[in-house]
């Protein structure tokens, strides 16, 4: 005997009720496959059992998402109310009128550029979930091209989405227009990038930079001027994080396309997390060019011979030793005057090569972050920089069991290349020269960060460098309104 056939009532349209639908639905939410088809079997049971024949919608609805909320969680409860329901189909809007979804259409145009069957069909499950999770009911036929290349280039690469675009004879992104003249394709991943560095979080960053395509694509605008897309980005910023992240997104875009380069200076002793930070500001601010202090040390150590200069051919905490008689070595005590001035002794050696990067830099207008122990405030480098904005940054660990910690991790991210008994077993020596260095920033008024939260160290830092841009780019300002004006600027202002 045939079953009788279960239909959802939804105004005045009724649907075939599909228990396999609903289980995809319930997958797309976070629900395990066999909970799901539990419940799809659970909820077809009970309506048959009820010998119903028609179901309302709304009902349906309530009585799934009580179960996904007791069974699974709220959230997976709030994602499956907000998505279109698995049996309700998606329209195609075109200038020719309107079409049902279909995901043969979609997988056999996919085949044609050379992807298998099943490949073909998971793409375009994908993309009809992907809608459905999105509360999609309609969506235009330049969207859903749109949609299907993004996910064409995420799972098998760019060649076949441009593939694609010739296929549909339609551009699936939106063309970012320079000042020049040159377009270049609007990308989520250097937007969520600018975003990071301003203090939004991962999640949040990418998330953030999808509603900005997103928002493109309703206005239908295709190609778009950079001073537009900036200019609608810190509208959208201002509505869903806030005034001071727009006004932080402002300020990258000084230290991104600056007007004069700008030189980062990390300072702090061995095993603080100097060279991690480094590159992550180098990273987010999108500075390529990120140096150590040790390979400009080791680059002066193939060409100054041991002989001439032990002192230099030392570690930064045992350079003390290098000065002491050989007979004094083995029973000498890593004293705080002794410890300091071998140490001042390297950094003096270093200064004139690390300044002579420094200004190689400034002269080629190229931004750079520059890390290690021989940066001291009010030592090295060597003199100030007058054609860039320079900014000192000190790193510390105030607690010493952590700072010991953090060798044993850096033994492992090294893969054992920088062994951690090196360090504790002069732990003493580090920990003279980590205070000397923070004294000598307090002193000089450069900002110490305190390394205990890798992810604070790095907003802390990060919002010191856009302070230190805008003050540097305001004094900028004030000293151009004076001199167009026919005043000479005081060279050493009063406060």
């Amino acid at each position: 005997m045939k079953r009788r056939e279960l239909r959802v009532t939804r105004g005045k349209n009724k649907y075939r009720l599909s228990t396999g639908e609903i289980v995809e639905s319930l997958q797309s939410v976070g629900v395990f496959t066999d909970h799901a088809i539990n419940i799809a079997r659970g909820i077809e049971k009970h309506y048959r059992n009820d010998n119903k024949k028609t179901i309302r919608f709304e009902t349906l609805q309530q009585k799934l998402s009580s179960i996904i909320a007791k069974e699974v969680g709220e959230e997976a409860a709030m994602r499956y109310r907000l998505q279109t329901p698995p049996f309700v189909p998606i329209t195609v809007q075109s200038g020719d009128g309107e079409k049902v979804f279909s995901r043969r259409t979609l997988a056999a145009s996919l085949e044609k550029l050379g992807l298998s069957f099943k490949d073909a069909h998971a793409v375009a499950q994908h993309i009809e979930q992907s809608l459905r999770n999105e509360g999609h009911e309609t969506v235009s036929d330049r969207d859903l091209v749109h949609f299907t290349a993004f996910v064409l280039e995420a799972r098998f690469g760019r060649d076949l989405r441009l593939q694609y675009e010739a296929q549909t004879n339609q551009p699936t992104e939106v063309q970012v227009k320079e000042t020049n003249g040159v377009s270049f394709p609007y990308s989520r991943g250097i937007l969520a990038q600018s975003l990071m560095a301003v203090g939004l979080g991962p999640e949040l960053s990418h998330n953030f930079a999808k509603r900005v395509e997103d928002v493109l694509w309703e206005k239908e605008l295709y190609e778009i001027a950079r001073s537009d897309l900036r200019a609608l980005v810190t509208s959208l910023l201002i509505e869903e994080a806030g005034e001071e992240f727009a006004r932080r997104y402002e300020l990258m875009r000084n230290v991104r396309r600056p007007d004069r380069p700008i030189v980062i200076l990390i300072g702090g002793a061995p095993g603080v997390g100097k060279s991690t930070l480094a590159s992550e500001i180098g990273y987010r601010l999108g500075i390529p060019r990120v140096v150590s202090t040790d390979s400009i040390r080791q680059a002066l150590r193939s060409l100054i011979s041991e002989e001439l200069s032990p002192t230099l051919h030392s570690s930064s905490f045992s350079a003390w030793r290098a000065e002491l008689l050989p007979v004094e070595r083995d029973s000498a005590k890593p004293k705080r005057k002794r410890v300091i001035r071998g140490f001042q002794t390297q950094v003096q050696q270093l200064g004139p090569a690390l300044t002579a990067i420094i200004e190689r830099n400034i002269i080629e207008a190229t931004s750079m972050v520059m890390e290690g122990i021989h940066l001291v405030p009010g030592i090295s480098p060597q003199q100030n920089f007058e054609n860039a904005t320079v900014i000192e940054l000190v790193v510390t660990v105030d607690d010493e069991a952590s700072h010991k910690n953090n060798f044993s991790s850096r033994e492992k991210q090294t893969l054992q290349l920088r062994a951690s008994d090196t360090y504790l077993q002069h732990f003493e020596e580090i920990r003279i020269l980590q205070e000397f260095i923070v004294k000598q920033a307090e002193e000089e008024n450069v900002p110490v960060i305190e390394a205990n939260d890798f992810d604070r160290m790095v907003d802390k830092a990060i919002e010191w460098i856009l302070n230190a841009v805008l003050s540097d780019t305001a004094d900028s300002l004030q000293v151009d309104n004076l001199l167009n004006e026919g005043v000479k600027p005081n060279a050493n202002p009063v406060s």
